[in-house]
């Protein structure tokens, strides 16, 4: 299964904001894993995150299954970025939680379609890039 993210940003302003560097450092990253062989198959997972702008926000909380294209075999997930996660510290952890979320709701969606899917390893490539906690030793 080949996984993609995107965003949709219906304010410009939006692309200096912290979430956004974070969708776009974590897509580097991920495009990082293009040359796996797992990153070159159907079917295809397409996360898109909705960033809320003030007069612009997604009409649900959390993911939705948006489509699936059989023929492309493509399923397009979205995921609606609540407004406190617009400047957050916590931008990229979001960001990834957001990833494995939907892996996990892509795996059972291409279950009930029996279609084969490699959760785990795809799961195992976002835990890869997931920010390491720091803590102080006292």
């Amino acid at each position: 299964m080949t996984v993609h993210i995107s965003s949709m940003i219906p304010d410009r302003a939006l692309e200096e904001s912290a979430v956004f560097k974070a969708i776009t450092k974590v897509a580097i990253d991920l495009a990082g894993f293009a040359g796996q062989p797992m990153q070159k198959k159907l079917p295809i997972l397409n996360i898109v995150y909705l960033l809320p702008s003030q007069r612009e926000k997604a009409d649900f909380e959390g993911l939705r299954l948006h489509s699936f294209e059989k023929d492309a075999q493509m399923l397009r997930i979205e995921a609606a970025v609540p407004a406190k996660m617009v400047e957050s510290s916590h931008a990229e952890r979001y960001v990834i939680a957001i990833l494995l979320d939907a892996i996990d709701a892509a795996g059972e969606f291409f279950n009930e379609q029996r279609i084969l899917f490699d959760a785990p390893g795809h799961l195992a490539f976002v835990e890869a890039m997931t920010p390491k906690q720091h803590s102080a030793i006292h």
